[in-house]
């Protein structure tokens, strides 16, 4: 009976110890799935069992972070840190889960030993460039009042976004017991779009929005000012899931009919294998901002993609500059006047996530209290008003999960801006000066001229910030950041006399945005003396020209350039007429940006590249036309081509494609000899499958077609295979 027993308590201790090896592996699934409410429950059973690890305990206290258990994440990495070396990760999401928890010194410690183990993280940076963040914050004062709005429910509620004389805002609260809709993330209900009319600060009169709920999330959105709509949803259909099984986010376009349909387009740049949501449309309607973690991402990041007058898309672009950083952006939004509106955990902030704006000098501030909390602050959304709206947050104090609370400045709604331009030598007033007042996104606000005393005035809008130009024939122009408070400001300036004063506007040719930081050389080619600009954010740069007077006759040769573009050379000869020169009256300042399968020869003033006969030695007028080709890939030492030769349809098809071949390949290894890394250019002879012009005449088919058209299938292409 002993024997009995003892067998039976060792196999019920081998039954358990199984058990619990695969409940650990059930959840690490659940964890890698982002099921972190289910994988919590797990891992919190097998804490202190035979199974529990380092590794275990530090997703364990990523399970409490994301779904908002701040102070249990906190005692999980303080024991996880008793055993192992913390991550550049770990130790963020332990500062993040310190300060959300009220904690913020304790955070920010944890944000300086990250920077010492990393030496370059920008979620550390940030700290360390902004010691005195806090101070900043708190003399900054409340400007504004918040209300949490009736509608919250004890479930999510966010957004607040203007559609006609509604207001659209995200849901989980849950209304039907027919269908289970739970997100394995934190077990919450699925979001679904509602629509209220305001009423004295509040929101009333809630309705679901049924034009594009469906049984996922649907998310974040905005509106294109007309019928057309922007929205993020969960993907569907056979490729709903990424290699690792993640159901991730996509955006849709959606146009609504007269009957209140809505017919929706997956956006081209959308995948399976990463999310793409948080729509927001400047207001030209021209550029769409998103949240996305695609490749070339750190974290989530704030991207761009143009969309021309026919509704195309361009390429995303990460932006560029200091909105992105090594931790999470997203819930971008423009404001009427061009200003970007963003929430981060990567820029130093009060926990979690901050709202903050880029100023027109490409800076970006924290908003402050009491739109900012020790947690997650976001969907910033200012009406057209530009002194009120709506922000979420998840704050202590409010009705349960996320809470939609509205904000209005406080103070002044207009102020002043006046100051008095005098002449810096002689200290006199300067009538006439141009004052030139532009957004965050460079679109003129206002212009006003000085008196006769030099004075000048404008009214703005308090809680702003504004890019500065005063401009004056014979004067250097001044330009000058301003933020606006909710007094009225004083800006004088003194102006230096100058000559003649060139100006320069670059911008891209395809969606006509400014250009920054493109180099400009101008040489005179009377003297050969060399000038060397750049443009600004703005894409623009002036330059005073002290030896020139109206009616001088100029000569100049111009070089722009700017990486990934293509560099546009030209003399120009043109007479003086005025102190203000703008450069593109008399060239088109625009630049090409290079894409991966364009042609050079339609790019460039390339010449037909002839041969002799049915021979391939390179001749003296095609070595002309394959040394503009040596120069640009010289000009980009990183440009790989292929020189495809094309024939056209005469002669059998066997000799068409070797006498090509041999021209390709003559014709590319004379590029070679005179270009750096010989290997950067491949040439292929096509013969005549690739006809541009359809003329085949093989064997007993003759061709109709002109000698025109076979000359176009006689050609020479240089293709882009790539740029960098």
């Amino acid at each position: 009976m002993k024997k009995l027993i003892t067998v039976f308590i060792v196999f019920s201790a081998i039954l358990s110890v199984n058990a619990q090896s695969l409940k650990l592996k059930r959840a690490d699934k659940q964890y890698n799935h982002l099921a972190y409410k289910a994988a919590g429950e797990q891992y919190e059973r097998l804490r202190g069992s035979k199974h529990s690890s380092p590794v275990m305990l530090s997703n364990l206290a990523m399970c409490y972070y994301n779904t908002n258990q701040m102070q249990k994440a906190v005692e999980v990495y303080e024991s996880y840190l008793k055993l192992e070396s913390a991550s550049a990760d770990e130790l963020f999401y332990y500062s993040q889960a310190l300060k959300q928890s009220g904690k913020i010194a304790e955070g920010d410690e944890q944000l300086k030993l990250l920077y010492a183990k990393s030496g370059s993280d920008l979620r550390a940076k940030s700290l360390i460039e902004n010691i005195n963040y806090l101070d900043e914050i708190k003399s900054k004062g409340d400007v504004y009042s918040i209300k949490n709005l009736s509608i919250n429910t004890p479930n999510s509620d966010f957004g607040g976004y203007e559609y006609f004389n509604e207001i659209l805002f995200l849901s989980s609260k849950y209304e039907s017991l027919s269908v289970k809709r739970e997100w394995s993330w934190d077990g919450t209900t699925f979001l679904d779009v509602y629509a209220a009319t305001e009423k004295e600060g509040d929101l009333i009169e809630v309705g679901k929005f049924d034009k594009i709920c469906t049984k996922y999330h649907e998310g974040p959105l905005c509106f294109d000012g007309g019928t057309g709509l922007y929205f993020t949803r969960n993907n569907s259909g056979k490729t709903k899931y990424d290699k690792n099984g993640i159901q991730n986010l996509s955006m849709f376009f959606g146009s609504v009919d007269k009957l209140g349909g809505v017919s929706e387009t997956l956006m081209p740049f959308c995948s399976s294998e990463y999310s793409v949501g948080h729509p927001a449309i400047s207001p030209d309607g021209k550029t769409l901002y998103f949240a996305s973690d695609m490749p070339g991402s750190k974290g989530v990041d704030i991207y761009q993609v143009s969309i021309d007058g026919h509704g195309v898309f361009g390429t995303p672009q990460r932006l560029a500059g200091a909105v992105n950083t090594d931790g999470d952006e997203m819930f971008p939004f423009i404001s009427v006047n061009g200003e970007l509106y963003f929430s981060s955990n990567g820029h130093i902030g009060l926990g979690g996530l901050d709202v903050f704006c880029l100023n027109s000098n490409g800076e970006v501030r924290n908003l402050g209290t009491p739109i900012n909390s020790t947690r997650d602050d976001f969907a910033f959304v200012l009406k057209k008003d530009r002194v009120s709206g709506y922000f979420s947050s998840n704050r202590d104090g409010g009705k349960g999960d996320d809470d939609i609370y509205s904000f209005s400045f406080l103070g002044p709604i207009d102020i002043l801006l006046s100051g008095t331009i005098t002449d810096k030598k002689s200290s006199v007033a300067l009538a006439g000066v141009t004052v030139v007042l532009l957004d965050a996104m460079g679109k003129e606000i206002a212009s006003v001229q000085t008196d006769k005393d030099g004075k000048y005035s404008a009214p703005v809008l308090s809680g702003t910030t504004y890019t500065m130009q005063v401009l004056k024939n014979g004067y250097s122009s001044e330009t000058a950041s301003i933020v606006t408070q909710r007094e009225n400001l004083v800006q004088d300036f003194e102006m230096k006399k100058s000559g003649v004063e060139f100006i320069f506007s670059v911008s891209d040719d395809k969606d006509k945005s400014p250009l920054e930081g493109v180099a400009i050389k101008l040489v005179e080619k009377a003297n050969q003396n060399n000038t060397n600009l750049r443009t600004s954010e703005l894409g623009s740069v002036s330059k005073p020209m002290e030896k020139y007077k109206v009616g001088d006759k100029v000569e100049i040769e111009l070089t722009l350039s700017k990486a990934g573009y293509l560099v546009k050379k030209s003399v120009l000869n043109f007479t003086i007429l005025s102190e203000i020169v703008n450069i593109s009256e008399f060239m088109d300042l625009s630049l090409h940006k290079l894409s991966v399968g364009e042609d050079l020869t339609e790019l460039i003033q390339i010449n037909p590249i002839y041969f002799d006969l049915g021979k391939y030695a390179i001749r003296k007028d095609a070595a002309v036309e394959l040394d503009k080709i040596v120069s640009i890939m010289n000009e980009y030492p990183e440009m790989r081509i292929e020189l495809g030769s094309h024939t056209d349809c005469r002669a059998s098809a066997s000799f068409n494609k070797q006498l090509s071949n041999k021209r390709a390949v003559a014709s590319a290894d004379y590029i070679k000899k005179k270009i750096s890394n010989p290997n950067r250019i491949s040439g292929v002879g096509y013969g005549e499958s690739k006809l541009k012009v359809d003329c085949p005449c093989e064997g007993a088919v003759k061709s109709t077609c002109s000698e025109e058209e076979h000359q176009k299938n006689r050609r020479t292409e240089f293709i882009i295979v790539s740029v960098d």
